[in-house]
């Protein structure tokens, strides 16, 4: 591979997919204190839900979806600056870009996190611990940041394939990638739609090869020179098929033996180890799959051209998901008690967290070093000046 920088492509399109994979987040913990029951300790609850599964829904749909997207874009990406740049070059780009950002956070975002769920909890357990550890809360859980450690550990097992000469073209073996991953998925062992949880730092194995399949298969799909296809947006339609399926059939394993209270986890159970979540793990793994082909379709075919406003967005939602979650958590809190209905607050805490962190991105983030390490350097828009307006200028002076 050429080691010298060259000017690397613009996929507009995949882009705006990334930016969308990403600001799911928000959607997703927005989601929490509006589940019928908690599948996970969550410090607000509003009671007044009852039995709606909506929001079961659209947290299992983001869930099942948005994190093996980002993988597969992230290994394409991967490869593309690798190509472009070199291998060293990568690495020094991913250790400012990723390493750098999840550090910083270990620190501030983290900490911040966990001291919004004690306070808006009432010290509540989980949540009671010593204000004086919250810098070490990173070392027990990663809190929301664990996709840019796992992304580090990914990125580092490509460096180390590379050096061994390992390429990622050969079709007979990198398809073979889409069945092996149903491996990860009957091996994990939270009754979700979607993977497990990953918040350690020893990451769980079924979960990381799960999410790794998807790195290295987009790794594949940029080394081969596969083409993004408008017709793949047709798999949208199989992948509303098998997530019915999937989560139908967790919604009745749930009902027949985990009656959930607030605040406790699922008891973990292997998911190959019953009929329901055997079946349900086969149909979640084929659903993130048609859902990845199936959204670069949609997006090659609405996103294809270039975009200010998409460029923006894809650049402000790192800082966005970054930030989010203890904005998430003190929205909830506000919201929780509102005498309106449930709905409208799950709107008002997601557009409020989003418009806060728009504005700080804008003010405080886009045109500083943040911004520089986040995405690179950006400069302000010069306003246009039209040719009559020139014109015009230029009479003026010559009178």
């Amino acid at each position: 591979m050429a080691n010298a920088s060259q000017p690397a492509p613009r996929y507009h399109d995949l882009d705006a997919l990334r930016a969308v994979a990403t600001l799911l987040g928000i959607a997703l913990h927005g989601a929490f204190f509006v589940l019928p029951e908690l599948i996970y300790p969550w410090p607000v609850h509003d009671k007044s839900v009852g039995d709606d599964p909506t929001y079961h829904i659209i947290l299992d749909i983001t869930h099942g979806l948005r994190t093996p997207v980002f993988y597969l874009l992230s290994g394409l990406f991967t490869v593309l600056l690798w190509e472009r740049r070199g291998l060293r070059a990568l690495g020094m780009q991913r250790l400012k870009r990723i390493g750098l950002p999840l550090a910083v956070g270990c620190f501030t975002i983290i900490p911040l996190t966990a001291l919004a769920m004690a306070l808006t909890s009432g010290r509540e357990y989980p949540y009671d611990f010593p204000f004086w550890a919250l810098p070490l809360i990173w070392l027990f859980a990663t809190m929301h940041l664990w996709f840019l450690w796992m992304l580090l550990l990914m990125v580092g097992m490509f460096i180390i394939l590379v050096r061994m000469g390992v390429q990622f073209r050969n079709p007979a073996i990198w398809w073979l990638v889409i069945p092996l991953s149903t491996a990860g998925s009957l091996l994990m062992q939270e009754p979700v739609f979607g993977a497990d949880s990953l918040q350690s730092l020893i990451p769980k194995p079924a979960t990381f090869f799960f999410y790794s399949c998807f790195f290295f298969f987009g790794a594949f799909l940029y080394q081969q020179g596969v083409a993004v296809r408008r017709w793949w947006t047709l798999a949208l339609l199989p992948a509303a098929v098998t997530f019915c399926i999937g989560f139908l059939l967790l919604r009745q394993y749930a009902a027949e033996a985990m009656p959930f209270t607030h605040g406790e986890l699922p008891e973990p159970v292997w998911m190959f180890s019953n009929r329901l979540t055997l079946v349900s793990a086969l149909a979640e793994t084929a659903f993130a799959w048609l859902t990845c082909f199936g959204m670069m379709g949609l997006f090659r075919w609405l996103f294809s051209r270039p975009s200010f406003t998409v460029r923006y967005l894809s650049d402000a939602s790192y800082w966005m998901y970054l930030a989010h979650l203890p904005l998430v958590i003190v929205a909830h809190w506000v919201v929780v008690d509102w005498p309106i209905s449930y709905h409208l607050k799950y709107i008002l805490a997601c557009t409020s967290v989003t418009a806060v962190l728009l504005i700080t991105y804008q003010l405080f983030i886009r045109y500083t070093f943040i911004g520089n390490v986040l995405n690179g350097p950006r400069t302000r828009r010069q306003r246009t000046v039209r040719p009559a307006a020139v014109a015009s200028t230029n009479r003026s002076a010559a009178q």
